[in-house]
């Protein structure tokens, strides 16, 4: 990746778990991406395990002409930190539409969410069950570790959520030492209903595009 084009706030965030510059350069990475398609204003983007919103915000900095954006993140406790470094970077009456949706992403599975999104942006949780110790700190193992839904419900939701021939750019740390190959898990899981592949890295963990295929 290169150094970001863009001032990078200092974000409000819990000190028992802060973001990494994954989000940063991810955010960097999709805007590129996205620069030459169709008009922007009319999308609807989803930050999915938004956290306090780094990516979705950053992503916003780099393509101002994004203005529909959710936020969805299961954790309460992030609620006050969205909305403090939402106003710190619009702290005008602003022509964005962004919300904080306070869901478990399973929620999403349903017939009435089909179709939704544009775009969708994420950095879920790494670690599956039992790939590593839990700390005492619950908090912290819900970000780090797929505790309240499960891997393949966030892809067959991404997929469920995405417009016909829309795409997801989600970081993805590799799963060699747990005897893991998420690249095909992933391909595995969506089967002929959208396609996957690794698009970049960043500091070894894969940025992985799902795109969903016009049936």
């Amino acid at each position: 990746m290169i150094k970001n084009s863009i001032y990078t706030y200092d974000y409000f965030q819990p000190e028992d778990y802060k973001f990494s510059l994954d989000s940063v350069f991810l955010a960097q990475k999709v805007a590129g991406l996205i620069k030459s398609g169709p008009i922007l204003e009319d999308w609807k983007v989803l930050d999915l395990c938004a956290g306090c919103g780094i990516i979705g915000l950053e992503l916003s900095l780099h393509s101002p002409l994004l203005s529909k954006m959710d936020f969805l993140e299961i954790q309460e406790n992030y609620l006050p930190f969205f909305q403090k470094n939402l106003e710190m970077i619009y702290p005008r009456p602003r022509l964005k539409d962004f919300t904080f949706l306070n869901l478990n992403y399973q929620d999403l599975m349903t017939k009435s969410h089909e179709n939704s999104y544009d775009l969708i942006v994420s950095n879920p949780p790494y670690f599956f069950k039992g790939e590593g110790l839990l700390s005492p700190n619950q908090f912290k193992n819900r970000c780090r570790f797929f505790l309240d839904s499960d891997f393949e419900t966030l892809i067959l939701t991404i997929a469920n959520i995405l417009k016909p021939n829309a795409c997801a750019y989600i970081l993805v740390r590799k799963g060699d030492h747990h005897g893991r190959d998420p690249i095909n898990e992933i391909k595995a899981i969506l089967g002929s209903f959208a396609s996957a592949q690794i698009i970049d890295n960043v500091r070894g963990t894969d940025i992985v595009q799902i795109k969903k295929e016009i049936l």
